[in-house]
């Protein structure tokens, strides 16, 4: 849970009261941006400010009921335009731990005074930007993060930059951020599109996103990329992942594959400096070439999560691949959650996984997500029963808990969907919808 500001801590005097108010407000409007504001919300503050002149507070119940409600956290919503205070030195600690910005867009001139705020910002712990427009104030922002880092005591852990537009090529944003602030655990970085134009002028504001600058060794734990369909460069990758031993979770989102080597390279960089990864994920990446990668990924020992959304994994997957996968999974004891969600699963499919449950199976997978995978009523039954004659065998070895079966055909036959679901929420939690797959692909043709 957040940890709740205490604006007032004690019973001494009036005076002292009033200060530890007013210090707590200079301290988040010192550095909170100034807002049109509805009047009502300046008039509180204008009110919190004039606190220490009040001569009659002879008790607590005599301050503002808003006062004590400051946490720390900051949290600044909406598409309105903002600016900053003036500046003038910061000679206290900042003591708001998290800064989160939705929505809100920042100019480049801002974007400069958010970088010095940022640069002795040593109590923040969580900075969260997402759809601002950054644009090359993110330059100025990792100006602000660097200096901020020379200090010995920052706090700074988790670092989200989400935007429309990528102003850089993400992985050499990912290397700046990670060069910056090395005691970052978590990183997000997602960009939907990528500018050509900008990116063509990149070499002039290049400076201190080079990616000749050696990455020190990092804490990283959680890292995710999700990329405006940049090729994937395991060259500018592995150094990443390399600095990152203690790396548990890697996130890899509509990266584009233009090279079959790069995949390879990739296991390989993470089988020898990330022993400790624990989940691994691929959203929206082409898969279908890749049989043999994924058959490796599924072998690896460590991992407990392993998502493949939406990568096509079965598309081009023969019966002899898909009982090679099978066996990978039934031999991984360490395995607990398999998604693979939007894969063209299809029924046949579905009802051969059900044998990663079968009585000589080591596996422990207890969440599936088939979500998206055009399975139809009589293909969930006939994985249902098969499921049924493992559980008759031997209940206690299935560790199967939870399955997910949103957006699927299952609506072609309500009955027969209604009898698999009835029968398969005796043996695991089951979580599925109402999907219209009709109404689905009417409203897809129609945006087309």
């Amino acid at each position: 849970p957040k940890r709740r500001k205490a604006v007032i801590t004690k019973k001494h005097s009036i005076h002292k009261k009033t200060s530890s108010i007013t210090t707590e407000m200079e301290d988040l409007y010192d550095f909170v941006f100034t807002i049109a504001k509805e009047e009502e919300e300046m008039a509180f503050y204008h009110k919190i400010r004039n606190v220490d002149k009040e001569e009659h507070c002879d008790n607590e119940s005599s301050l503002p009921a808003e006062a004590s409600n400051v946490t720390d956290t900051v949290s600044l919503g909406g598409t309105r335009t903002i600016g900053f205070t003036s500046l003038k030195p910061i000679n206290h600690f900042r003591s708001v731990s998290t800064l989160k910005i939705l929505s809100v867009p920042l100019t480049k001139n801002t974007c400069q005074m958010l970088g010095n705020l940022l640069s002795s910002w040593v109590a923040l712990e969580k900075l969260i930007l997402t759809l601002n427009g950054l644009g090359s104030g993110i330059f100025s922002i990792l100006s602000g993060l660097r200096i901020l880092s020379q200090h010995n005591d920052y706090c700074l852990r988790v670092v989200c930059i989400s935007d429309m537009f990528a102003h850089v090529p993400c992985m050499n944003l990912v290397h700046s951020l990670l060069s910056a602030v090395p005691l970052l655990q978590m990183l997000l970085v997602s960009f939907d599109l990528k500018t050509a134009a900008e990116w063509n002028r990149l070499e002039e504001d290049m400076g201190s996103l080079s990616l000749v600058e050696k990455i020190p060794v990092t804490s990283l734990e959680q890292l995710e990329i999700r990329f405006p369909r940049e090729p994937l460069q395991t060259s500018l990758l592995v150094p990443v992942l390399k600095a990152s031993g203690s790396l548990q979770s890697l996130s890899l989102d509509s990266v584009a594959i233009s090279c079959p080597q790069e995949v390879w390279l990739l296991l390989q960089a993470l089988k020898e400096y990330n022993p400790n990864l624990k989940k691994l994920s691929f959203h929206d990446v082409n898969l279908s070439e890749h049989s043999k990668e994924v058959l490796l990924i599924l072998q690896r020992p460590t991992l407990q999560e392993i998502s493949f959304s939406f990568c096509r994994l079965f598309e081009n997957c023969t019966a002899e691949l898909l009982t090679e996968m099978i066996t990978a999974m039934k031999n991984n004891s360490s395995l607990t959650t398999l998604k693979v969600p939007g894969n063209r699963l299809g029924n046949h499919r579905l009802i051969a996984l059900a044998d990663i449950f079968a009585g000589d199976s080591s596996s422990s997978i207890s969440h599936l997500d088939v979500s998206s995978n055009c399975i139809k009523p009589d293909g969930l039954l006939e994985f249902t029963k098969k499921l049924e004659s493992y559980t008759d065998e031997h209940r206690e070895c299935i560790k199967l808990t939870k399955l997910c079966l949103y957006q699927n055909w299952l609506e072609q036959d309500a009955v027969t969907a209604q009898e698999a679901l009835s029968r398969l929420k005796a043996i695991c939690h089951v979580v599925s919808d109402a999907w219209d797959s009709s109404q689905a692909f009417a409203d897809y043709i129609s945006v087309m």
